[in-house]
């Protein structure tokens, strides 16, 4: 029997299956909740419905399926939601109403329209100050706060979190012989600079996610590139401003009753003092600065992120 053919095949299997887009793990669901004037649409982990709630909230221009390799590693424990922010993923788009207390006020309401008792919480960057926020002007609601790389300063200071997503990168094909055109990914920007990332083929997207994250795993590089793809954010100045209005987290910090704990890429010896300083002001929380991860740490660094944040869980 001939095997180079099955052996051929194995080989090139990752990256015929990442050239598509993915669908959802097994034994996953989706689904639709309406809350604070708009549905909102998340994913569901494997359930475990004896199992403590913990809802996961995304970043800028991510969906629910950007938590999928950290979720894998958690979902045994706990019965996972991942939401797709508004103006993400599934989820609805902005109103004209939208302001900095709306993606604050979705997470609440979704955590009322699903009826669950006091989840933990757990946000990615522009999400990560959703649920400090949340933790803060609502104390009855989470059991416990997780932070991911949070924005920790004033917006537009030096701990403004990475943005290596928003580079143009050229020849996104290092296959072609010619190149190709710039391909960029944006947060902000006209309705026509935001439809036309939607309109990157999914390959080109996932060949710029393996060159700028070079780190990552197959899979968070294909759920990235599909959030890409879908990411429909703020059309105008005002939802633009709701957005990053979100990340004016004041004194949110000293605020939190709850037990909390944020996740802080590496830094230098001055920004990890700095950082420390801030998160002091927590009651009931602490600061772990994740050694070598970037902004986006649970792509980076997942094994020592999943550690720390299992850590953290067992003493709850």
């Amino acid at each position: 029997m001939n095997f180079f053919p099955i052996i051929a095949l194995l080989v090139l299997l990752p990256s015929w299956l990442f050239a598509q887009q993915p669908s959802i793990p097994e034994g996953w669901s989706d689904g639709y909740a309406y809350a604070n004037g708009i549905r909102i649409h998340y994913y569901r982990a494997a359930p475990q419905p004896d199992k403590p709630v913990l809802v996961m909230v995304h970043g800028v221009t991510d969906n629910g399926l950007c938590w999928t390799t950290l979720a894998l590693n958690l979902q045994g424990m706990y019965d996972i939601y991942m939401l797709d922010a508004r103006g993400h993923g599934l989820s609805d788009p902005f109103t004209p109403s939208d302001n900095g207390e709306t993606l604050i006020k979705d997470v609440v309401a979704f955590v009322g329209a699903m009826e669950f008792h006091n989840p933990i919480l757990m946000g990615h960057s522009m999400g990560a100050a959703t649920v400090m926020r949340l933790g803060a002007d609502y104390p009855d609601i989470a059991r416990a706060i997780i932070m991911l790389d949070p924005l920790l300063g004033r917006i537009g200071g030096q701990d403004r979190p990475a943005r290596n997503n928003s580079n143009p990168d050229t020849d996104v094909s290092s296959k072609s012989a010619t190149a190709k055109p710039k391909i960029a990914v944006n947060m902000f920007g006209s309705p026509q600079i935001l439809v036309t990332q939607n309109n990157y083929s999914f390959e080109d997207l996932i060949a710029l996610g393996r060159r700028q994250n070079p780190l990552w795993g197959e899979m968070d590089i294909a759920y990235w590139a599909l959030s890409k793809k879908q990411y429909h954010g703020p059309y105008t100045s005002q939802a633009a401003q709701a957005m990053t209005a979100t990340m004016n987290i004041g004194n949110a910090l000293s605020r939190i009753e709850v037990p909390a704990i944020i996740l802080k890429a590496d830094a230098s010896a001055e920004v990890r003092e700095k950082n420390e300083d801030a998160a002091a002001a927590m009651p009931k929380g602490k600061l772990v600065h994740i050694d070598g991860g970037g902004h986006n740490l649970h792509h980076d660094k997942l094994e020592r992120t999943t550690e720390v944040i299992e850590e953290f869980l067992s003493t709850l």
